[in-house]
């Protein structure tokens, strides 16, 4: 029942593999949206990059060259969230938006979202769990179905649960 402008407007994703423009790191957060510096650093400062863009050569006026090749995949993971960010959503999708960066940028991004927490809805599909242990809710798909939901705590307590059994066997992989 949501319009494409509404959608468009109050709906961002990050997805799992950003796309970034040969272009400024400004005009990638901006995309065309004739966004005010202001406003590019506000969405930066949330996202938690604008600390690197500032390091970068040149800082928000930093060519990022083809694909972002200049940065590390943390990095263009952050300015995928600043991007999302600059738009002010209602409901931010993360689609799998930790999956390819290391620990410490991991836990960069999981600074950033739960700030964010009670500001934007967001809607995060993760298969590494640790990324949604701190969600309100998550739902457990199995074959395309809903298996289990609801909160961490609740759902550990589902004796040789999906959900259960994955963390575990995350949680075991990481102490490996």
């Amino acid at each position: 029942q949501l319009s494409n402008h509404a959608f468009r407007e109050d709906v961002a994703l990050v997805p799992q593999d950003p796309f970034l423009l040969a272009a400024s790191v400004f005009e990638n957060i901006d995309m065309g949206r004739g966004l005010s510096q202001a406003t590019v650093e506000a969405a930066a400062i949330a996202a938690k990059a604008h600390e690197f863009i500032l390091q970068l050569e040149n800082g928000y006026q930093a060519d990022l060259g083809e694909g972002g090749g200049r940065l590390s995949t943390g990095q263009k993971q952050l300015i995928a969230i600043a991007r999302a960010l600059a738009g002010q959503p209602k409901i931010l999708l993360l689609d799998e938006a930790t999956s390819h960066i290391d620990s410490e940028t991991e836990q960069v991004v999981q600074t950033a979202l739960n700030e964010l927490r009670g500001k934007v809805t967001l809607v995060a599909i993760a298969h590494r769990l640790s990324t949604i242990r701190d969600a309100d809710h998550i739902v457990v798909l199995n074959h395309g179905r809903i298996a289990e939901s609801g909160t961490h705590e609740a759902l550990m307590q589902i004796e040789n649960g999906i959900y259960q059994r994955l963390y575990l066997l995350q949680q075991f992989a990481t102490t490996e």
